[in-house]
């Protein structure tokens, strides 16, 4: 199957790898080949002969589609893994928090990120602008609006899978394959999913803040939200949550 990647967190899929098969992972930039050790047949992009005491050097190509296969192999026969595109029979509400769930779902991202988005693309500009009195006012100013990555708040909707509740998840902008204006033409198509289940929440009266202008999109600390109040920008709301819901670390999404 040639899947189409949407997201993929090599990082955390890498680490997960390496806990199930027990053994560290190790990074190849660069591989050497000698015909001594290995003959022709086995060197697929290689045509003609490969004799004598011939060597070449390579570079290990990444490959997420391939490295996505090989984690749902490795995470078959798992009793912290379920699967609900094989078998729909298991119950959301029992399911222990860490373990990895794999579904078809629909996601949208909430109309309120339009403008934090629209936000977060004029940071260069604002940084810029910004007169600075010292260097480490300049510095300070960086650390907060500098990022190179955006959590991108994301709405998941499977009723039967789910369990009635809304998904939740603060998808890395970085491990995007694709860029966020093309992201928005898999908003409510099908999808694949797989993701680590992190806790169910119930709401019993107040909406929960889920996604926090400051801590999530500009990436300020907890000691200067504290000094700041009550955590909120004029003319711009934090994203809240106002029905039962499950959140989620999205390690893939496909179709």
């Amino acid at each position: 199957m040639f899947r189409t990647l949407i997201y993929f967190d090599n990082k955390k899929i890498t680490e997960y790898k390496s806990l199930i098969e027990g053994k560290k992972a190790i990074s190849l930039n660069n591989v050497k080949i000698s015909s001594e050790k290995i003959g022709k047949a086995q060197i697929p992009v290689l045509s003609g002969e490969f004799t004598g005491r011939s060597e070449m050097n390579g570079e290990i190509l990444s490959n997420y589609l391939l490295d996505c296969a090989e984690f749902e192999n490795l995470l078959k026969d798992r009793d912290d893994y379920y699967d609900f595109t094989k078998n729909d029979n298991f119950d959301i509400e029992t399911i222990s928090r860490s373990s990895i769930i794999h579904f078809n779902a629909i996601f949208e991202i909430p109309p309120e990120f339009d403008m934090l988005d629209l936000i977060n693309q004029f940071k260069p500009i604002l940084i810029r602008s910004v007169d600075t009195n010292s260097k480490d006012e300049s510095d300070l100013l960086n650390s907060l609006l500098g990022k190179d990555s955006t959590k991108i708040p994301i709405f998941i909707e499977n009723d039967q899978v789910l369990s009635n509740r809304l998904g939740f998840s603060k998808i890395n902008s970085n491990y995007l394959h694709c860029d966020m204006a093309n992201l928005e033409d898999f908003e409510n198509q099908d999808v694949t999913i797989i993701a680590k289940l992190l806790f169910r929440r119930d709401i019993q009266s107040e909406p929960v803040v889920v996604y926090d202008v400051m801590k999530d999109l500009f990436g300020i600390g907890r000691a200067i939200r504290r000094q700041l109040g009550n955590n909120k920008i004029d003319g711009i709301n934090n994203i809240s949550i106002n029905e039962d819901f499950i959140t989620l670390e999205i390690l893939a999404i496909y179709q």
